[in-house]
């Protein structure tokens, strides 16, 4: 479980880690709005700002142009304007009319002479007396318009004035003056009303306005004045101020032509609401994302899981259901698994390669593999010098080592088999190429070995035989206890079988020895057994296998001579023998352990006395057999058939058919029919009566009967 949990939290890291990163991403958007407003703020402010310095610049020209008019400039001399000339200034209002409506900022046009006091606007001409309603339209006193006139100034200039209700105009001037005694003449100017040019810039959310350089309100929207106070009180060129409860973010510029400042108000909520919707649309992609992500890491986890989980079971050694604490660890343990599954792969076809060779199988399909069919091979197998160095491990690097020694440059395979490491090499080896192989490899794993090697074969099906003749003389040195010597020995191939005369002998022994253990001749049986171990047990020319059958037919021999319970281990350990002096260790033991007690004659009316008493008490059972009056004598089976034929003479059916047919005869005899006879004397059916009294008889029991009767 805690692997599956770390899989999921690994799953859930993929799928949610970018979604963390687009939270911070997120976090950032407001920074990010408000660089947008005053970059915005910016751009628009450069568009203001261009267009009013276009709007100043075209100002100035005309100013510029008036100002050399040669009728204005004539009028200007004079004191006193005849009626002819009045038609004159009616011309020069109409060209102001006309220079005004080349741009909508351009409020008023004006050109006022001083000598005369008349005033020439592009609307109407002021008489002297009424020149001061012209400064009353303009919502200024008359006194500091006149002060603005008389500027001392022979060349454009822009000025500002403020109206006495609040705000104010941007007037561009041209004042022309007398050469000798400085005195004005004349004055020619436009006012500017900057709110038409601000106006399409304004909107609920939007304000442009102007400012002189205090930050004096000139123009501008509904909540630019009380901006200007404020910035006025900062002195700040941007920032963010609070306006009739709203936050606001502001920049001013200052202008290239004038010294009048353009400022832009940007209400915050105008982006936050559009960021608040996008931001709304990002919490449900968001949450969906979430839920997808949770959902598709489940699904991964389980799926990843699944059939690891059906491993876990046969991964690692903490028992059947190991418990693993992180992801390293069950990676550990599936390597680990993959490589024993790879080892068991090889042990396959080891097995089967070791049973093709042992002779458990017909088919060298398994060697086909590794071999070819008619081209030389030999087997050769590797062994440590001492007993005391074999161990699992140092066989497989045996194994491995002779692999990179042989196999690389030639066909074959190795292999594991019974103590030693083998292998089949498509090659014929000579004497001084298999001692290279046997150096190379005691020089890989540093200590003496000994190699026996096979002769050359070509047939696969011949394997067998070469694989016999090497474990004969591994196995003849290690039966016998001797000490492998270092180097290359050549196999010995199949021994011929004994000699008639040998094996004559070994039965001519046996049967003195048997002649001895009845008559309970004790000093003549050891005798007996000395001249079998000196004669028939330790002929070395012999194979094994011969050797360790005679072995077994004297412990059988003796197996009714010793007690019970020593005779029933007595085969197992023989069995565990692994050489000549243990097993005849085992037989002087198993020697020792005869029962010297009572004569023949009393043990076998003991045993005969025995055995008939139960077969008469239980005859009539069905089921009763050889095995179920052995287990009642405590006895083993062949142990008491030898002894009570040799006391009875007559094996133990035979004794059991004899109780059975006197009782039939004894039935048939009072008229009892042949069936109701089987069924009370212990016979499955009257057929198996028939049979008994034909084989002991030479009769049928009807016969009988017959012959009974007369």
């Amino acid at each position: 479980m805690k692997v599956y949990k770390q899989f999921l939290a690994s799953y859930l890291c993929v799928c949610l880690v970018p979604l963390l990163l687009s939270f911070f991403t997120i976090g950032q958007l407001e920074s990010r709005v408000q660089a947008s407003i005053m970059a915005d703020q910016e751009s628009s402010m450069q568009s203001v700002g261009q267009e009013i310095d276009q709007t100043l610049g075209h100002a100035a020209n005309l100013v510029s142009i008036f100002s050399e008019d040669a009728l204005a400039s004539r009028l200007s001399q004079k004191e006193a304007i005849t009626p002819q000339e009045l038609f004159s200034l009616c011309d020069l209002s109409e060209s102001l009319s006309r220079a005004i409506g080349q741009n909508a900022a351009f409020f008023r046009g004006f050109c006022y002479f001083a000598n005369s006091g008349f005033l020439v606007t592009d609307r109407r001409t002021y008489h002297p007396e009424s020149a001061e309603l012209f400064s009353w339209d303009l919502q200024l006193p008359w006194s500091s318009f006149y002060s603005l006139l008389d500027s001392s100034s022979t060349s454009e200039h822009i000025t500002t004035v403020y109206k006495n209700g609040g705000g104010g105009w941007i007037m561009v001037l041209r004042s022309q003056y007398d050469s000798g005694r400085r005195e004005l003449l004349s004055c020619v100017g436009i006012v500017i009303q900057l709110d038409k040019s601000l106006s399409r810039w304004n909107s609920e959310d939007f304000e442009a306005f102007v400012t002189d350089e205090a930050y004096k309100f000139i123009c501008g929207g509904e909540r630019a004045p009380e901006a200007c106070g404020l910035m006025a009180r900062s002195e700040d060129s941007s920032g963010e101020m609070d306006l009739e409860g709203q936050r606001y973010v502001y920049s001013q510029y200052q202008s290239g032509l004038s010294g009048v400042r353009y400022g832009f108000l940007t209400r915050r909520d105008a982006y936050y609401q559009e960021l608040r919707i996008v931001w709304t649309d990002i919490i449900l992609e968001i949450a969906v994302i979430l839920v997808v992500s949770v959902l598709l890491a489940v699904l991964w986890s389980r799926r990843t899981y699944r059939p690891i989980k059906s491993l876990l079971p046969y991964v690692g050694t903490d028992g059947p259901k190991p418990g693993y604490r992180s992801i390293s660890e069950l990676d550990s343990a599936l390597v680990s698994f993959a490589q024993e599954k790879e080892s068991l792969a090889t042990q396959v076809v080891q097995s089967e390669l070791s049973q093709y060779l042992q002779g458990l199988s017909d088919s060298p399909s398994a060697l086909s593999q590794f071999l070819e069919e008619g081209q030389p091979y030999q087997l050769l197998a590797f062994v440590p010098a001492a007993d005391s160095d074999i161990t699992e491990v140092l066989l497989r690097r045996l194994r491995e080592g002779l692999d990179n020694i042989l196999l690389d440059k030639n066909g074959g395979v190795s292999l594991q088999l019974r103590s030693c490491a083998a292998v089949l090499v498509q090659k014929e080896l000579s004497y001084d190429e298999a001692a290279e192989v046997h150096f190379a490899a005691e020089r890989s794993l540093s200590i003496p070995l000994c190699c026996y090697i096979s002769g050359t074969h070509t047939r696969l099906e011949d394997a067998p035989v070469a694989w016999s003749a090497v474990y004969r003389t591994l196995c003849h040195d290690s039966f016998w206890g001797l000490q492998r010597r270092r180097g290359v020995r050549p196999a010995k191939g199949p021994s011929e079988d004994e000699g008639a005369q040998s094996y004559k002998n070994f039965l001519s022994h046996q049967r003195a020895l048997t002649e001895c253990l009845s008559a309970k001749k004790e000093r003549r049986a050891a005798g007996g057994l000395n001249k079998i171990l000196k004669e028939d047990l330790s002929d070395r020319d012999l194979p094994v296998e011969n050797i360790r059958r005679r072995y077994a037919d004297v412990v059988e021999l003796l197996l009714p001579y010793v007690p019970e319970e020593r005779a029933k281990s007595a085969m197992g350990r023989f069995r565990q023998c692994r050489g000549a002096a243990e097993l005849e260790q085992e037989l002087l033991s198993l020697f020792g352990a005869v029962f010297w007690g009572p004569g023949p004659d009393q043990v076998k009316q003991e045993l005969t006395k025995n055995v008939r008493e139960f077969i008469r008490e239980n005859f009539t059972d069905q089921s009763l057999n050889a095995s179920m009056i052995a287990g009642y004598l405590n006895m083993n089976l062949s142990t008491l058939s030898h002894q009570y034929k040799a006391a009875a003479g007559c094996g133990l059916l035979d004794e059991l058919h004899k109780v059975r047919l006197e009782n039939a005869k004894t039935l048939l005899s009072e008229g009892a029919s042949v069936r109701e006879a089987a069924e009370r004397s212990g016979y499955a059916d009257q057929r198996a009566l028939i049979r008994a009294f034909k084989r002991y008889e030479g009769i049928t029991p009807g016969q009988y009967a017959k012959g009974g009767s007369q």
